[in-house]
């Protein structure tokens, strides 16, 4: 889809390239559809100074991940850390992926989060409530996140090794051990799951 005459993974890659000292840019593809993300990415592939290549991923996101950072750490072995981010972000600041990157030098990886102020309940199957979940400290998370690129990898080779499936890549981190600082996300950063999603943005397909 075109968001203001650009496809959302142009506008989601963009802010990216401006970013001091980035050496590499990784957009994985779903099988068959290299000539698609080719057009999507547009002028992105060659008129930027820091090359960006493509990759086949997997058949999940968790197995695309691990297929980046495997080409990543053979293309650029000499990186401290990188930045996962969904494609499907296209409202990503330059100010989140800075303060992201900056807490991640802290704690080792950082993730943006927003705080949740509505009341947050469980349903069941037939969508009864059941549970009554205090939301204080809960937060949902966004992308980019940041980890440090041998650490990260390492994790996601022990993950792929488990019967677990995992929702993003702070699970797989902070259950091998790592740990994940909260930097401050932003209500505009949302991701694209369902049409509606694009709000009142100038939408073609």
């Amino acid at each position: 889809m075109l968001l203001d005459d650009r496809s959302v993974l142009y506008h989601a890659t963009l802010p990216f390239l401006s970013l001091p000292n980035l050496e590499l840019v990784i957009v994985t593809y779903q099988e068959g559809q290299q000539d698609e993300t080719e057009v999507a990415l547009d002028n992105l592939l060659f008129a930027s100074e820091i090359p960006v290549m493509l990759v086949q991923g997997g058949s999940s996101r968790q197995e695309s991940v691990l297929f980046a950072l495997e080409t990543m750490i053979q293309q650029a072995p000499q990186l401290d850390y990188v930045l996962i981010h969904d494609g499907a972000r296209p409202w990503v600041s330059e100010q989140i992926i800075i303060s992201t990157l900056a807490m991640a030098t802290v704690f080792g990886a950082a993730a943006p989060t927003i705080p949740i102020h509505d009341a947050v309940k469980k349903v069941d199957s037939e969508g009864k409530i059941i549970d009554h979940i205090d939301r204080n400290g809960m937060v949902t998370i966004q992308t980019p996140q940041a980890f440090k690129l041998s650490e990260i990898l390492a994790a996601h080779r022990k993950a792929a090794l488990s019967h677990k499936t995992y929702v993003d890549d702070t699970e797989i981190f902070t259950d091998f051990g790592g740990f994940v600082g909260s930097s401050a996300g932003e209500p505009e950063n949302k991701k694209i799951t369902l049409a509606h999603d694009m709000g009142n943005k100038e939408v073609s397909v």
